[in-house]
């Protein structure tokens, strides 16, 4: 078990997908340019397989911020997206809705 002083340290954010290209020579890798209001960030994600980069922009989605940047395949991503995983390893994307600002913190 985890103490909830725990959970409050990860800095959960509302982003907006401006941009997703997948990763060249990678099967899962996509990179999003994501929007935070007050800054964009690269942020790479692994569900190549199960959604085309298309699928992704233009949405609002939740973000985990403050982890140690980490190169793959070559591009730095400055961030986690935050999905919802079936046992069988089928995941799903979170959405926010509209009438929530683009920064937002998530808690």
């Amino acid at each position: 078990m985890y103490d909830v002083e725990e959970f409050w340290k990860f800095d959960l954010r509302v982003g907006y997908v401006k941009r997703a290209e997948k990763v060249p020579k990678s099967k899962k890798l996509i990179k999003l340019e994501v929007d935070f209001g007050n800054e964009e960030r690269t942020i790479v994600t692994g569900i190549g397989d199960q959604y085309r980069a298309e699928e992704l922009e233009g949405r609002k989605m939740i973000f985990v911020l403050n982890l140690k940047p980490k190169k793959l395949m070559g591009v730095e991503s400055r961030g986690m997206l935050l999905l919802a995983e079936e046992e069988d390893g089928k995941v799903h994307l979170i959405t926010v809705g509209e009438e929530v600002p683009v920064g937002v913190k998530v808690w």
